[in-house]
């Protein structure tokens, strides 16, 4: 049986190697030729580990990997003036091997070392055998080898189904090459490209497949990552094919990778926007694919609330948040829970015993990002949430009795792809009028600011498609709405535009009902001012925002000029007739640059889809155009 290493070392799997020994995609038509010769092989990896004996200059053994959707391909060459060949096949004769492991080191670990025997002319053809305690020949594998000035070259193929892991995990591999030399007159000698065995897993290098060494040299490499361990490291289901995707967490940001997923090339990004307080994958949906369980902690000041939330992969290769419910607020030693259970299809959300807080002394804001926390002396003691499709959305709540003061609470909403710094306040004083004029200086006073602070613009347009218009003031970088809709119309709630350094930095606020039913977009269009290298930069972004629940929430962002200086880009971003006959959908292409030239302008081209901000299209970036159209829940790549 092949080597079965359990129960890694504590911690052993957020230990990075730098990795020696890589797998490289066989582009599509490409095949190995199996003749031996290596001539069409790209640079391969040299053995200067010297597991046993001592290094010597007139040893030398390289090894390369190759794949492609049936088989792992291995290319060798051996020159040692020693070599012999015999036809026993024995480990204690001449040979090469690949040491090959499955998993993280999250969990379990199945290590293999396959080896590769080369033929003796006129007796035997050469052999691809589990090592020592394995399980004999491996099953559909062949060897070639070819003779060459001081030794042979040989190439392998071996199919992934030699490997029971494979048929669902092929990322996160761990690997190295060896070569044993028993005929050498020093005695017994065995090079590899790295460290580690197959019975110490934990010391292997990685060995890194395709989508895996463009998630290295691209986002890590250009966040200075590299060689840095992810606090989240695990294997799941998530899209696509039967085939698990790497999942990994780094500082804020989430990666996702996998031989399927982006035709097993590419990798996805996004910034969760709050530090990671737990990741987990779960079938919740019950769509026979994992979901992702992200529970994130928000501050503000000495404030701290946590989010649960499920992030699902539905028809894109990016992930929906498909529930959000706030279950921590803490302040101090006071803090409010709630417990969530989950099981295929539905999730449970209830309120636990409060701690040092009660009705008349918990004046919090009230979420409306997510759902709110239940209180314990609200008048809703559980939820039910049952996912039909695109969200999880409620089906039953048990009531109990008020107890204290009564908090109007936020409904829940439909929740965004991406968060926001979304706040809403509910006063905890007599209630004010309907009137917006009162609500807004409520918000003044809230906020320390002068009766006087200015409305520099505002408007009036149904949000939320209930045929009653909300109003919606800018007051300094804030959005404040108000309507019958918010609390009764007892309530404000407001969205600071976090992302511009000053309030001159906001142009312009405008409605426009996007997606064709009833119920318009806040369009928001302003200058970024970003530090970096000395310089300023100054990008112009438009941002779109949905009313969801008793909050404002973003729903697409998107760059559409950037400048340093005299230098430019203009993108060109309009609003077009949608396709499917509601609404419009954007129509974004490159513009015209000033000052720069494609030699000259010191970014590439991102590519869209990949971020919460969607790219500017540069006149040489090779997008001649993007189209964006709504999809339920926010504006997506056509």
């Amino acid at each position: 049986m092949p080597t079965l290493a359990n129960g890694l070392p504590d911690g052993a799997h957020a230990v990075l190697l730098a990795a020696t020994l890589k797998a490289e995609l066989l582009a599509d038509g490409d095949r190995v030729k199996l003749d031996g010769v290596l001539g069409e092989w790209p640079a391969r990896t040299r053995a200067d580990t010297f597991v046993v004996g001592a290094a010597d200059p007139s040893f030398g053994f390289t090894m390369g990997v190759r794949y492609d959707a049936t088989s792992i391909y291995v290319g060798g060459e051996v020159t040692t003036a020693s070599f012999r060949r015999t036809a026993r096949f024995a480990d204690d004769e001449d040979h090469a091997s690949l040491i090959l492991a499955f998993g993280t080191g999250v969990a379990s670990v199945a290590a293999y070392e396959v080896s590769f025997f080369a033929g003796k002319p006129g007796e035997s053809t050469g052999k691809v055998r589990f090592a020592s305690g394995g399980q004999g020949a491996v099953p559909g594998a062949r060897i070639v080898e070819a003779p060459m000035t001081g030794g042979y070259s040989f190439e392998a193929v071996i199919p992934w189904s030699a490997f029971p892991e494979a048929r669902t995990v092929r990322v996160g591999l761990r690997g190295v090459g060896r070569y044993y030399e028993h005929s050498g007159t020093a005695g017994a000698r065995i090079a590899a490209t790295g460290p580690g065995d197959a019975r110490h897993v934990e010391g292997l290098p990685p060995l890194p497949t395709d989508p895996e060494q463009a998630l290295d040299e691209g986002f890590l490499t250009e966040h200075g990552l590299r060689g840095q361990a992810p606090s989240v490291d695990l294997l799941a289901d998530v899209s696509g094919d039967a085939m698990k995707e790497r999942i990994q967490v780094w500082g804020n940001v989430l990666t996702v990778c996998g031989p399927g997923y982006q035709g097993g090339k590419g990798y996805f990004f996004r910034d969760l926007g709050a530090p990671l307080v737990r990741l987990e994958a779960r079938p919740l949906t019950g769509r026979g694919k994992d979901d992702l369980v992200v529970v994130r902690r928000m501050s503000e000041g000495a404030l701290t609330r946590d989010w649960f939330e499920v992030l699902s992969f539905l028809q894109h290769e990016q992930p929906t948040r498909t529930f959000g419910q706030e279950i921590a607020v803490t302040r101090g030693a006071t803090h409010v829970d709630d417990t969530v259970h989950t099981s295929p299809s539905e999730i449970d959300v209830s309120t636990l015993t409060p701690h040092g807080w009660d009705a008349a002394t918990y004046h919090e804001p009230v979420a409306v990002d997510v759902s709110p926390i239940l209180l314990p002396w609200g008048a809703v003691k559980s939820q039910t949430f049952r996912f039909d499709g695109t969200s999880f959305t409620k089906v039953n709540e048990v009531a109990q009795t008020p107890t204290g003061v009564s908090v109007p609470a936020a409904s829940v909403p439909r929740l965004p792809q991406d968060p926001a710094a979304v706040r809403a306040s509910i006063p905890s004083t007599s209630p004010p009028s309907f009137e917006t004029a009162t609500l807004l200086d409520q918000y003044r006073h809230d906020h320390a600011l002068s009766s006087a602070a200015a409305v520099r613009s505002s408007v009036d347009a149904d949000l939320d498609g209930d045929g009653h218009a909300e109003h919606v003031a800018l007051i300094g970088r804030d959005l404040v709405v108000t309507g019958p809709s918010l609390g009764g119309g007892h309530a404000y709630s407001f969205v600071t535009l976090d992302a511009f350094t000053a309030e001159g930095d906001v142009h312009e606020v405008t409605a426009s009902d996007l997606a064709g039913h009833g119920s318009a977009h806040l369009l928001v269009r302003g200058t970024r001012h970003i530090a970096a290298s000395g310089e300023t930069i100054d990008e112009d972004v438009l941002y779109v925002y949905a009313l969801r629940g008793n909050g404002l929430v973003r729903v697409f962002a998107i760059e559409t000029a950037r400048a340093v200086g005299a230098k430019r880009v203009q993108g060109l971003v309009q609003f077009i007739p949608a396709r499917s006959g509601h609404g419009k959908d954007l129509d974004v292409r490159p513009g015209r640059a000033t000052g720069w030239t494609s030699a000259s302008y010191p970014w590439p081209q991102d590519r869209p889809g990949q971020g919460s901000t969607e790219p500017l299209l540069l006149p040489w970036g090779g997008v001649p155009n993007v189209r964006y159209a709504w999809d339920g829940s926010r504006f997506a790549v056509q």
